[in-house]
Formats: structure tokens, sequence, C-alpha cells
């Protein structure tokens, strides 16, 4: 989606420099697409880089479009101006599904398993997608222990701050919808916190989450998060990176698709007639 929205001279701006150039070309960075041909050719790259990804998006063939993506998504990460942190997690998740889909024999990902019980040569599948799980849980984790001891958040007006930040900050009229709200000091205290709170229960929930309600709960309150997020401070391809990452380690082949999720969700009811009939021939 980056290299779709953004044009090269949005990806390789650089104010230093009135031209196009990678905003690094060291060390690892140097494999990296925009490093690799001149400065004149980046939009042709860019357009490369897009049909790279193509395989991955229509699920064709898994084994030869998960490196290809996972190439694009290394070059994003690294040759291109990156300010939300969601492109280095997609680089990261991305070659962990190198790992994953190695062993994937299929012709497209939309098709069934053979069997319901994996094989032996699926077992490193499921120990890399173990481990992206607790990727995902640290990154949790980690970003409340650090919201944690920061005295703004401590003190319960770090989201009345981020507010008025000019790089993330809210656009003027959701601020000013906000406004009223943060400056009452109870709810402001309680939103922060609250974000805090949010972020330890995601990290223990999204390790611990094993039935498909738990973790389609788990999946809806995380997205729910990370869309605020997107709304109010504008993090859109932030959410849209942890989107992807939450559903490949919360989401099943059999789980409901997006639209039946509350209907999922809700507990079962026995009609009435049907369980007095069971009752009565049990009693017989």
């Amino acid at each position: 989606m980056v290299l779709a929205v953004n044009g090269s001279r949005v990806l390789l701006h650089d104010p230093l420099n009135a031209g196009l150039s990678p905003t690094s070309c060291d060390n690892l960075a140097s494999l990296g697409a925009f490093c690799l041909v001149p400065a004149e050719s980046a939009e042709q790259v860019r357009c490369l880089l897009i049909l790279l990804c193509v395989p991955a998006l229509l699920g064709l063939v898994p084994v030869v479009a998960a490196p290809m993506h996972a190439y694009a998504a290394f070059t994003v990460a690294s040759n291109t101006v990156g300010i939300e942190g969601g492109d280095f997690l997609v680089a990261t998740t991305s070659a962990v599904l190198v790992l994953v889909c190695a062993t994937d024999r299929r012709l497209h990902g939309w098709s069934p398993r053979g069997t319901a019980r994996p094989s032996m040569r699926h077992i490193p599948a499921q120990v890399f997608l173990l481990g992206l799980r607790v990727q995902v849980s640290y990154v949790y984790l980690e970003a409340a222990t650090v919201k944690q001891v920061h005295p703004i958040w401590a003190d319960g007006s770090a989201l009345w701050y981020w507010m008025q930040q000019p790089n993330f900050g809210a656009r003027p009229e959701v601020r000013d919808l906000l406004g009223v709200a943060l400056a009452q000091a109870p709810l402001l205290h309680a939103m922060t916190w609250g974000v805090i709170v949010a972020e330890y229960a995601l990290a223990f929930a999204v390790l611990a989450a094993r039935q498909r309600r738990t973790r389609l709960v788990t999946l809806a309150l995380a997205v729910l998060m990370h869309l605020v997020f997107a709304l109010v401070l504008g993090l859109i391809t932030f959410f849209v990176s942890m989107l992807g990452v939450l559903l490949v380690v919360l989401w099943r082949a059999g789980d409901p698709l997006p639209w039946k999720v509350v209907r999922a969700l809700r507990p079962k009811r026995r009609n009435g007639k049907r369980a007095r009939r069971q009752l009565v021939s049990q009693v017989r």
C-alpha cells in the first residue's frame, strides 16, 4: 500500500538534497532496490516493487510469493523515509513468513491443506509462527513498559501532549472535537492510563489466546485500539501494518469472515422446543 499510494518523490524525499536519494545504503541496506539503480530510475523501481507484491496479495504460489514480498518490504524499510515504524514491522514479519512458506507446496494459499493433521515438514512453520506471536506480544509489552516509566504517561497527561504534536498530532477538527474531553483531568488520566492497561492486556492475550472466541475478541480489541490511533493521530500505515500482523498470529482458516465475526461471538441459543424434546427423550 505504501508503494502504491506514494510516489518516489515522497518515498525518497531528502530535505537536505534537492534530488532523490535513498535514506540509507549502508551495510545490508545497500541490497535494497533503490540502492542498486540510479536515482533517475526510482519511479520504475517503485513500480517493479509493486509488481513483486502482487502474487502475495493474490495468494499465488506462497513459496515464491513470500520472498518477493519480503524483498519489497525490506527495500521500503531500508531505503525510504519511514516515520511511523510500520515499515520495519512489515519487513520483519515478511521475513518470518518466508521461512513459514518454505514448506508450502500449494499453488495458491486459498486451497485447504490436504490433511487436518500437520505433517513433519510443517513443524518448522509452526515454530516460526509461534516466534512471530511472541514478537507481537513483546511489541505490546515494550510499548506499555516504556510508557509506564515516562513522566508524562505516568502522570496521565500524555494524550494531551500527543494531540498537540506537529508530526503525529491530531488534525485540527479532531483536536477541537476531543479538546473538551481532554480538558477534563479525570477523563484525560483515564484515557491515558487506559492505553497502557490495554497494551499490557494485549501483550498477555496474544500469547494466551487459544480458543476461537478468545482469539477473535483479542483481535477485535487490538484492531479497535489501532484504528483509534489511526483516526486520531494519523498513524494510517502503522494501523495497516499491525492489522496484517494481527491477522497472521490470531486468525485461523476456519474462523468466520469479518462480517460474520459478531454472529460467531454471540452465545449459542438452543431452540426451546428442540431442547424439550431432547429432555423428554433422555427421560424415556
